[in-house]
């Protein structure tokens, strides 16, 4: 059996470990997964927090990213990103959503236009695109602090 605290941890340290390669800033997970009242999200960059983002990461089995999407509210991606929506403005951050499923790509769900990068989802509902993360990474400029 899978140990799903394990598995998220392991996406945790996947995505920081992404993100540090990417921007230079010593990311780190939250401690207590997210226990902290004061921390929202899995990872923040210390001391304290001056990341502009609440950083959520989740580490799935199977694809959030489906047609259940359009059709039904108890889709992953879909209640994970409504969550953040929620979680992120009590910190004055800007939700950012990276998941993934066994074997796939890291992907990013964002409420920022990609301005650069072409491939990519919007979901009108969700008010959100999805991308994959290191392409968003590597293209979009990205105002982290």
């Amino acid at each position: 059996m899978v140990d799903q605290r394990a598995k998220g941890q392991r996406g945790e340290y996947l995505v920081r470990d992404l993100i540090r390669s990417k921007t230079g800033l010593q990311f780190e997970r939250v401690p207590a997964s997210g226990a902290l009242a004061y921390l929202k999200g899995d990872l923040f960059i210390p001391p304290g927090d001056t990341c502009k983002f609440c950083i959520e990461v989740k580490n799935y089995q199977d694809s959030a990213i489906n047609d259940k999407i359009l059709t039904n509210k108890s889709n992953n991606l879909v209640l994970w990103w409504n969550k953040i929506k929620l979680q992120a403005p009590t910190n004055n951050k800007i939700p950012l959503l990276f998941c993934k499923y066994n074997r796939s790509k890291i992907f990013v769900a964002t409420n920022i236009e990609p301005l650069v990068t072409n491939n990519f989802m919007h979901i009108g509902k969700l008010g959100c695109w999805i991308l994959e993360a290191e392409e968003w990474l590597d293209n979009e400029e990205i105002e982290w602090t």
